[in-house]
Parts: structure tokens; C-alpha cells; sequence
């Protein structure tokens, strides 16, 4: 049985090219903040270099440099490593199925298999535990009253708030008197999602939201445009995976792809 006040947790957060490994998008960076309790221990800040290019929404998000993603490590030169990091610890992410799916990509590429025979979702833990608007990272963090590291990298700010926030909840959760193990699952490594495309938290919540969207998108000459869209379904094709929508500009049904989506945001009903 674990003991929340020593085990050992390693918080991962993962920056990637795009949405899908299954449509050939790698990692491009990793962080792992590694704490014994609520003590941190070490931290990392891995740059990968992803041998392809990062797209459109990738660039926007992440602001990574390609051309120094060009000079730093392979995944395959850092697995070692990260296996080490991994391995014996409590993984604890947001939206985990969304992270996990590209390490596992990965190592699979190497012909090896990631183990995580302990994962925390705190994704899974807040739907699961609290009502609340939304359950993006940055939202929860406001509602929790966390805070991160802003200094330095995405990654490791998002794995600094990712453990801010784990232990946020479990200090709220004590009353339930539940022990460490009840929170924790077993990852195994998919085939293919069987529930479908895992996108990010708030991109997600943006398209099921019921709500039109405003986005700003990048066609493939690179010239972009804003428009209102009302979303119908997501849908893997031959080459990615595309949002299926009515736009309001055009007012026509169109198609589009969803790592050209370089801004979203919700309407705000009125009053």
C-alpha cells in the first residue's frame, strides 16, 4: 500500500508536434518533476528532437524552436533515461491517455514497451470527484488556488501545476478517507484508442461544448483566417484528423484539420 506522504511520484508532462501518434506526431519535449511526499526531489526538462516537423498549432502552443529541436537528442538517445525516471514511482498527468499515447509511440518505435503499472489522471480524479465548468488544467489550478513555476519551460510548468494540483485534491479528498491505491490505474498500452481520438483537455471540451467556435486557422499555403463555427464530429481520415463543422462565415458545411486550429475559444452566452 502506498503512503502519500513518501511515496515516490514523478509528474509528467509531454509537448508534441501535433494531436495523434497514430498519424506519425512525436514528442518534441518531456518533464518529469520527481518528489518523495510533496518534497521535490529532482526535475527535468527534456528537449527531443521529433525528426519531422511541429505544426501549425504545435508552434503556437508550445513555442518551441525548431531549428534548436534540430540540434538536441532523439527520443531514442533519452529512453533510457526516462524509463529510469518512470520506473518504481506513482505517474501522475493530466490527461493521461493523451501523454501516454505518445510515450508509448515512442518506445514502441524502439521496438520496447512502457510499463506504468501505477497512473494518476487528474483529469479522471476531478470529473470524477467535483462539479465544475471545466476541467482544463489551467481552469483547475484556478479553482484549486494552485500555482506553478512560470519560469522556464511549458512543460515543466504544466508538471509543476500537474503536482500543485494532485495535492490539492488529495488534501481536500482526505475526508473520504481513501487510501493512495484507490486512486491509482494501470495503463495499457492500446492498439488503437478504442474510444477514439484523445485530443487535449481544452480543445476537447471547446468541440463537445455545444457552443459555436471561434477559431483561427492556418490552410496549407500558411495563410490563416478567423471565422465562427458551429462543430458537428471528429473524424480520423487517410492523413489526420479532421473537425467536421458548419462555419458561419462560409455558411456552408466544411471540413477542418485539426492541427491547423492555431486558436480556439468558446462563445460566451449572453445574458
Amino acid at each position: 500500500m502506498f503512503n502519500i506522504a513518501n511515496a515516490r511520484f514523478a509528474f509528467l508532462d509531454i509537448e508534441t508536434t501535433g494531436l495523434s501518434p497514430w498519424f506519425g506526431d512525436r514528442i518534441c519535449q518531456i518533464a518529469i518533476v520527481l518528489t518523495e511526499g510533496k518534497r521535490i526531489k529532482s526535475t527535468f526538462d527534456l528537449l527531443i528532437n521529433p525528426e519531422r516537423t511541429l505544426s501549425p498549432s504545435a508552434v503556437h502552443i508550445n513555442g518551441l524552436d525548431e531549428s534548436k529541436l534540430s540540434a538536441v537528442p532523439k527520443f531514442a538517445e533519452v529512453a533510457d533515461q526516462l524509463e529510469a525516471l518512470l520506473k518504481e514511482a506513482v505517474v501522475v498527468c493530466h490527461n493521461a491517455k493523451f501523454d501516454i499515447q505518445f510515450l508509448d509511440n515512442e518506445f514502441r518505435k524502439l521496438e520496447r514497451i512502457v510499463e506504468i503499472p501505477n497512473l494518476i489522471d487528474t483529469l479522471l480524479l476531478a470529473r470524477d470527484f467535483y462539479e465544475l465548468p471545466s476541467y482544463s488544467l489551467h481552469h483547475l489550478a484556478e479553482d484549486f488556488h494552485v500555482s506553478s513555476n512560470m519560469q522556464g519551460s511549458r512543460a515543466l510548468a504544466d508538471a509543476i501545476t500537474v503536482k500543485n494540483l494532485f495535492f490539492a485534491m488529495m488534501d481536500s479528498l482526505k475526508p473520504m478517507n481513501k487510501p493512495l491505491d484507490d486512486f491509482v490505474g494501470i495503463y495499457n498500452s492500446p492498439a488503437w484508442p478504442e474510444e477514439g481520438v484523445y485530443l487535449p483537455t481544452e480543445l476537447s471540451e471547446a468541440i463537445n461544448s455545444g457552443r459555436r467556435l471561434f477559431i483561427k486557422y492556418m490552410d496549407k499555403d500558411g495563410e490563416t483566417s478567423e471565422r465562427w463555427i458551429s462543430p458537428k464530429d471528429v473524424i480520423g481520415l487517410a492523413d489526420y484528423i479532421y473537425l467536421q463543422a458548419y462555419c458561419h462565415t462560409r455558411e456552408a458545411e466544411r471540413t477542418f484539420r485539426l492541427d491547423r486550429i492555431i486558436e480556439v475559444a468558446v462563445e460566451v452566452p449572453q445574458d
